[in-house]
């Protein structure tokens, strides 16, 4: 029924639930299998004034933020998890409502162990605003005469300093080529970004502080840095110019890099519950909120807790007043439906890849992730449901609106598509290993990660109708007969990686 599950030893915090709940037998349509007055009573569970406690509980100046990793965004999945063990449903790894996944800090290590020295025509020391380390922890060191390369050459780099040409813009395909230069036997790997200096000084920024990440990195075995362009001697940089194979003899290398790993513990959410159709209850639709939030920031008028009442607060309790509607059904839908809020969506949407790449549940019979982030603010009768022209659902949804016209809702397309908001939350990485998904979302505001994000500005009874509104989707979605489809369009381009 389920996938095996990938179980971590160190644990940095409370998450992912997963339950099942029992169920009497299946009927063939909504009506027959919940009834339109038991439909509409576990919707009414729903309601302005839970939704206003459960924020008012996760974005306290207690929670501090809910950071991840934080002992207060633990205690916040927990929570989570007991709520939905009160309400029946089970636990989904190995006995437990929380799915831990491994984290890394990986920061600089000592400040005089970074060096950087281009001994030739023009060279030394080069000072520490025109270079960046990457971190391959602990101390590492390389010296060789320079040869200039590319990913895609394939000389032999043994006893060399590999220099490779990077436009700004192809950054991340030098990154994630980086292992393939030092198994060619590099002692050390220059990247020369070309970019402009505001940009270089935020990407060593990057590189200069603690970053969090999914699992332990690998240790690398020789030193790589980030070199600015234009702080090349002009004859490197002709090499450069002059292209792969250049020996550019007169200049040799020497790196000394240093870094700090830290490991934590991360954890999600989840609890489900079971189908009541022998034929159907193996798939599963998954709701998504994203729990933790930026944690302690700047000051601002003397406040200096980012309390993330709607990012994402309003979507987690969403999502627990959800999982209390679905289990007030006197027959549970057709399919298994799941409730997950996961953590390090604010750090990269961790959380969410960690299980996309490690489901409790298969994602072949997942039929549908419906996500919740910043639901609470703006506008008060409409909401955006972004990837609704990528599938089926975008049907089903316009389906429900119509036939709930008490919930004065009006659904739009995503007017803001220069802020690529589709990448930005937990249904990409279901959307990228082919799960159908819509996206429920009223914008941004002034507040966004600020620290006056706080309960007493969401607009809880709009917040509740938009709760009540996935809740008949949702349900929709369960007891129908077939599963949603994809637009073969929109599937190339999202899961095949096709562009368009």
């Amino acid at each position: 029924m389920r996938a095996a599950t990938r179980r971590v030893e160190r644990v940095v915090g409370p998450f992912v639930v997963l339950a099942t709940l029992a169920c009497s037998d299946p009927a063939g349509s909504l009506s027959a299998q919940t009834g339109p007055a038991a439909a509409s009573s576990a919707a009414e569970t729903i309601t302005a004034a839970d939704l206003r406690l459960r924020v008012g509980e996760l974005a306290h100046d207690s929670m501090r933020g809910r950071n991840t990793p934080s002992p207060e965004l633990e205690k916040a999945a927990r929570h989570i998890g007991r709520h939905f063990e009160s309400l029946g449903l089970l636990p989904g790894d190995a006995g437990s409502f929380l799915q831990s996944y491994p984290l890394a800090l990986t920061g600089p290590g000592a400040a005089g162990r970074q060096t950087l020295r281009l001994d030739g025509p023009g060279g030394g020391a080069l000072p520490a605003t025109v270079w960046a380390a990457i971190p391959g922890g602990g101390d590492l060191s390389g010296e060789g005469d320079v040869l200039v390369t590319t990913l895609a050459a394939d000389e032999d780099l043994s006893g060399r300093v590999a220099l490779v040409h990077v436009p700004q813009d192809h950054l991340r395909d030098a990154l994630g080529g980086l292992r393939a230069l030092l198994d060619r036997g590099a002692d050390g790997v220059l990247f020369a970004v070309d970019a402009a200096e505001p940009y270089f000084e935020g990407l060593r920024g990057f590189f200069d502080r603690e970053r969090l990440s999914v699992g332990v990195p690998e240790e690398l075995p020789a030193p790589a840095a980030l070199v600015r362009l234009e702080a090349l001697p002009s004859a490197l940089a002709s090499a450069l110019a002059r292209g792969a194979g250049d020996e550019a003899e007169e200049y040799r290398a020497t790196l000394r890099t240093s870094a700090r790993i830290r490991e934590a513990e991360g954890f999600n959410t989840i609890g489900w519950i079971e189908g009541s159709d022998p034929d159907l209850r193996d798939e599963y639709i998954v709701f998504t909120a994203h729990m933790d939030h930026v944690g302690v920031g700047r000051p601002v008028a003397g406040d200096s807790i980012y309390n993330g009442a709607d990012d994402d607060a309003s979507g987690t309790a969403t999502i627990m007043e959800l999982a209390e509607a679905f289990a007030s059904l006197p027959t549970a839908p057709r399919r298994s439906v799941v409730f997950m809020t996961v953590s390090g969506e604010e750090k990269g949407l961790l959380g969410s890849r960690w299980y996309s790449d490690h489901p409790l549940f298969p994602l072949e019979s997942t039929v549908a992730n419906l996500n919740i982030d910043m639901i609470g603010r703006n506008w008060r009768d409409t909401v955006v449901a972004i990837g609704r022209e990528e599938s089926s659902l975008g049907e089903s949804l316009e389906a429900v609106v119509a036939r709930h016209p008490e919930l004065g809702l009006t659904m739009i397309d995503d007017p803001w598509p220069e802020e690529n908001f589709y990448l930005r939350s937990d249904h990409y990485n279901f959307a990228r290993k082919g799960v159908p998904v819509l996206f429920f979302f009223t914008g941004t505001h002034e507040d966004y990660h600020g620290p006056d994000d706080e309960p007493d500005r969401i607009l809880y009874e709009k917040t509740s109708r938009i709760a009540r509104l996935i809740f008949f989707l949702g349900l929709e979605i369960a007891d129908a007969e077939g599963r949603p489809e994809w637009d073969p369009a929109a599937y190339s381009r999202v899961v095949e990686g096709d562009g368009g």
